[in-house]
């Protein structure tokens, strides 16, 4: 078992790494963004679960991107088993950020409700 400040040293690091990794290698549809949020590491260090944030693009195209990141999860797998200088390398699963999504919600909200002023 790791303690937590190693396993928010990893989190960093992979978000790092991943995230350069997709800017390079991973082409979204035209006028869609996707960043990678943050990362949540297992006590054991033998997975980790990727979140992104899809910017833009239709209703519906963050099921398409998670579609696409599981497709090329071995791919991305590889190159950060590559980049990383630690074993194990965690295991990585792509998913939602539905924290950043409510983030957004309220701050919408309250921009709204202080522009209605």
């Amino acid at each position: 078992m790791a303690n937590a400040r190693r396993i928010e040293k990893i989190n960093i690091l992979i978000r790092e790494v991943v995230s350069a990794i997709l800017s390079r290698d991973f082409s979204p549809p035209a006028g869609v963004m996707v960043t990678v949020t943050r990362v949540e590491t297992s006590e054991d260090i033998h997975y980790a679960t990727i979140f992104i944030s899809v910017f833009g693009g239709e209703e519906g195209q963050e099921k398409n991107i998670i579609t696409e990141l599981s497709r090329s999860a071995g791919l991305i797998q590889h190159q950060l088993n590559r980049k990383l200088r630690m074993r194990p390398v965690p295991k990585i699963t792509f998913d939602i950020d539905e924290k950043e999504k409510r983030r957004e919600r309220i701050e919408k909200l309250l921009s709204d409700e202080s522009n209605t002023r």
